[in-house]
């Protein structure tokens, strides 16, 4: 039996490490994407469809543009740590954070807001406007977590102007998940993907990732 150097014992244990300490990730708020089986991969899609023009059509639309924000932040928090996509790259997840750092400036979103409450703020914001009730959506974005918060912040909903990081990882983060999935793929196996035209890279988490979550 030949003995395991010392840099693969380690390299053995690292990855034991991670995967171990791997978070699952939250349950999905309700109102996020219905009865999805999968809400990641849900909410994922259907992120990627609002952003796909980088969110102009949102202009003028404020519960959409909430909902989708809202889909955005789960997404960014959770996949990273979705042991269903450990294959997904690591520079998928640096792509969602960025997209979740530009929206979260498009709107007035404190930097370091815990992700799961700037979703159930603004899934409430959401619903409150499907409603007709612009006073309650106000009520639901509270300054400092928002800015200027209330009113103003249902302004902003609806003029977030264009989010072009957030139509190009979400439409990566889509791609490479719809990989997954449909390869059925087990373990850590690294799958190479090109997407839009930037080059071959490879797909897998290998460890934790920071996006504030």
């Amino acid at each position: 039996m030949r003995w395991a150097g010392p840099a693969l014992v380690v390299l053995l244990l690292a990855t034991g490490c991670a995967e171990v300490t791997r978070r699952p990730p939250p349950p999905p708020p309700a109102g996020l994407v219905g009865t999805a089986t999968d809400p990641t991969r849900a909410a994922l899609e259907a992120a990627a469809v609002a952003f796909a023009d980088r969110g102009i059509a949102l202009a003028g639309r404020p519960a959409e543009a909430a909902q989708a924000l809202a889909q955005l932040e789960y997404v960014a928090a959770t996949l990273p740590h979705a042991s269903r996509y450990a294959q997904v790259s690591d520079g998928i997840g640096r792509e969602l954070a960025l997209a979740r750092s530009e929206a979260r400036d498009a709107l007035g979103v404190a930097e370091a807001a815990d992700p799961m409450t700037v979703v159930n703020a603004l899934l409430a914001a959401a619903e409150a406007l499907r409603a007709g009730n612009r006073a309650a959506a106000a009520e639901a974005l509270p300054a400092p977590l928002f800015r200027p918060g209330g009113a103003g912040s249902v302004a902003r909903l609806g003029e977030l102007g264009p989010l072009p990081q957030t139509a190009i990882a979400t439409d990566l983060a889509a791609q490479a998940v719809a990989r997954v999935d449909a390869l059925s793929i087990a373990g850590p196996t690294r799958l190479p993907e090109t997407s839009l035209g930037l080059g071959s890279h490879t797909t897998t988490f290998g460890g934790a990732l920071g996006v504030g979550y």
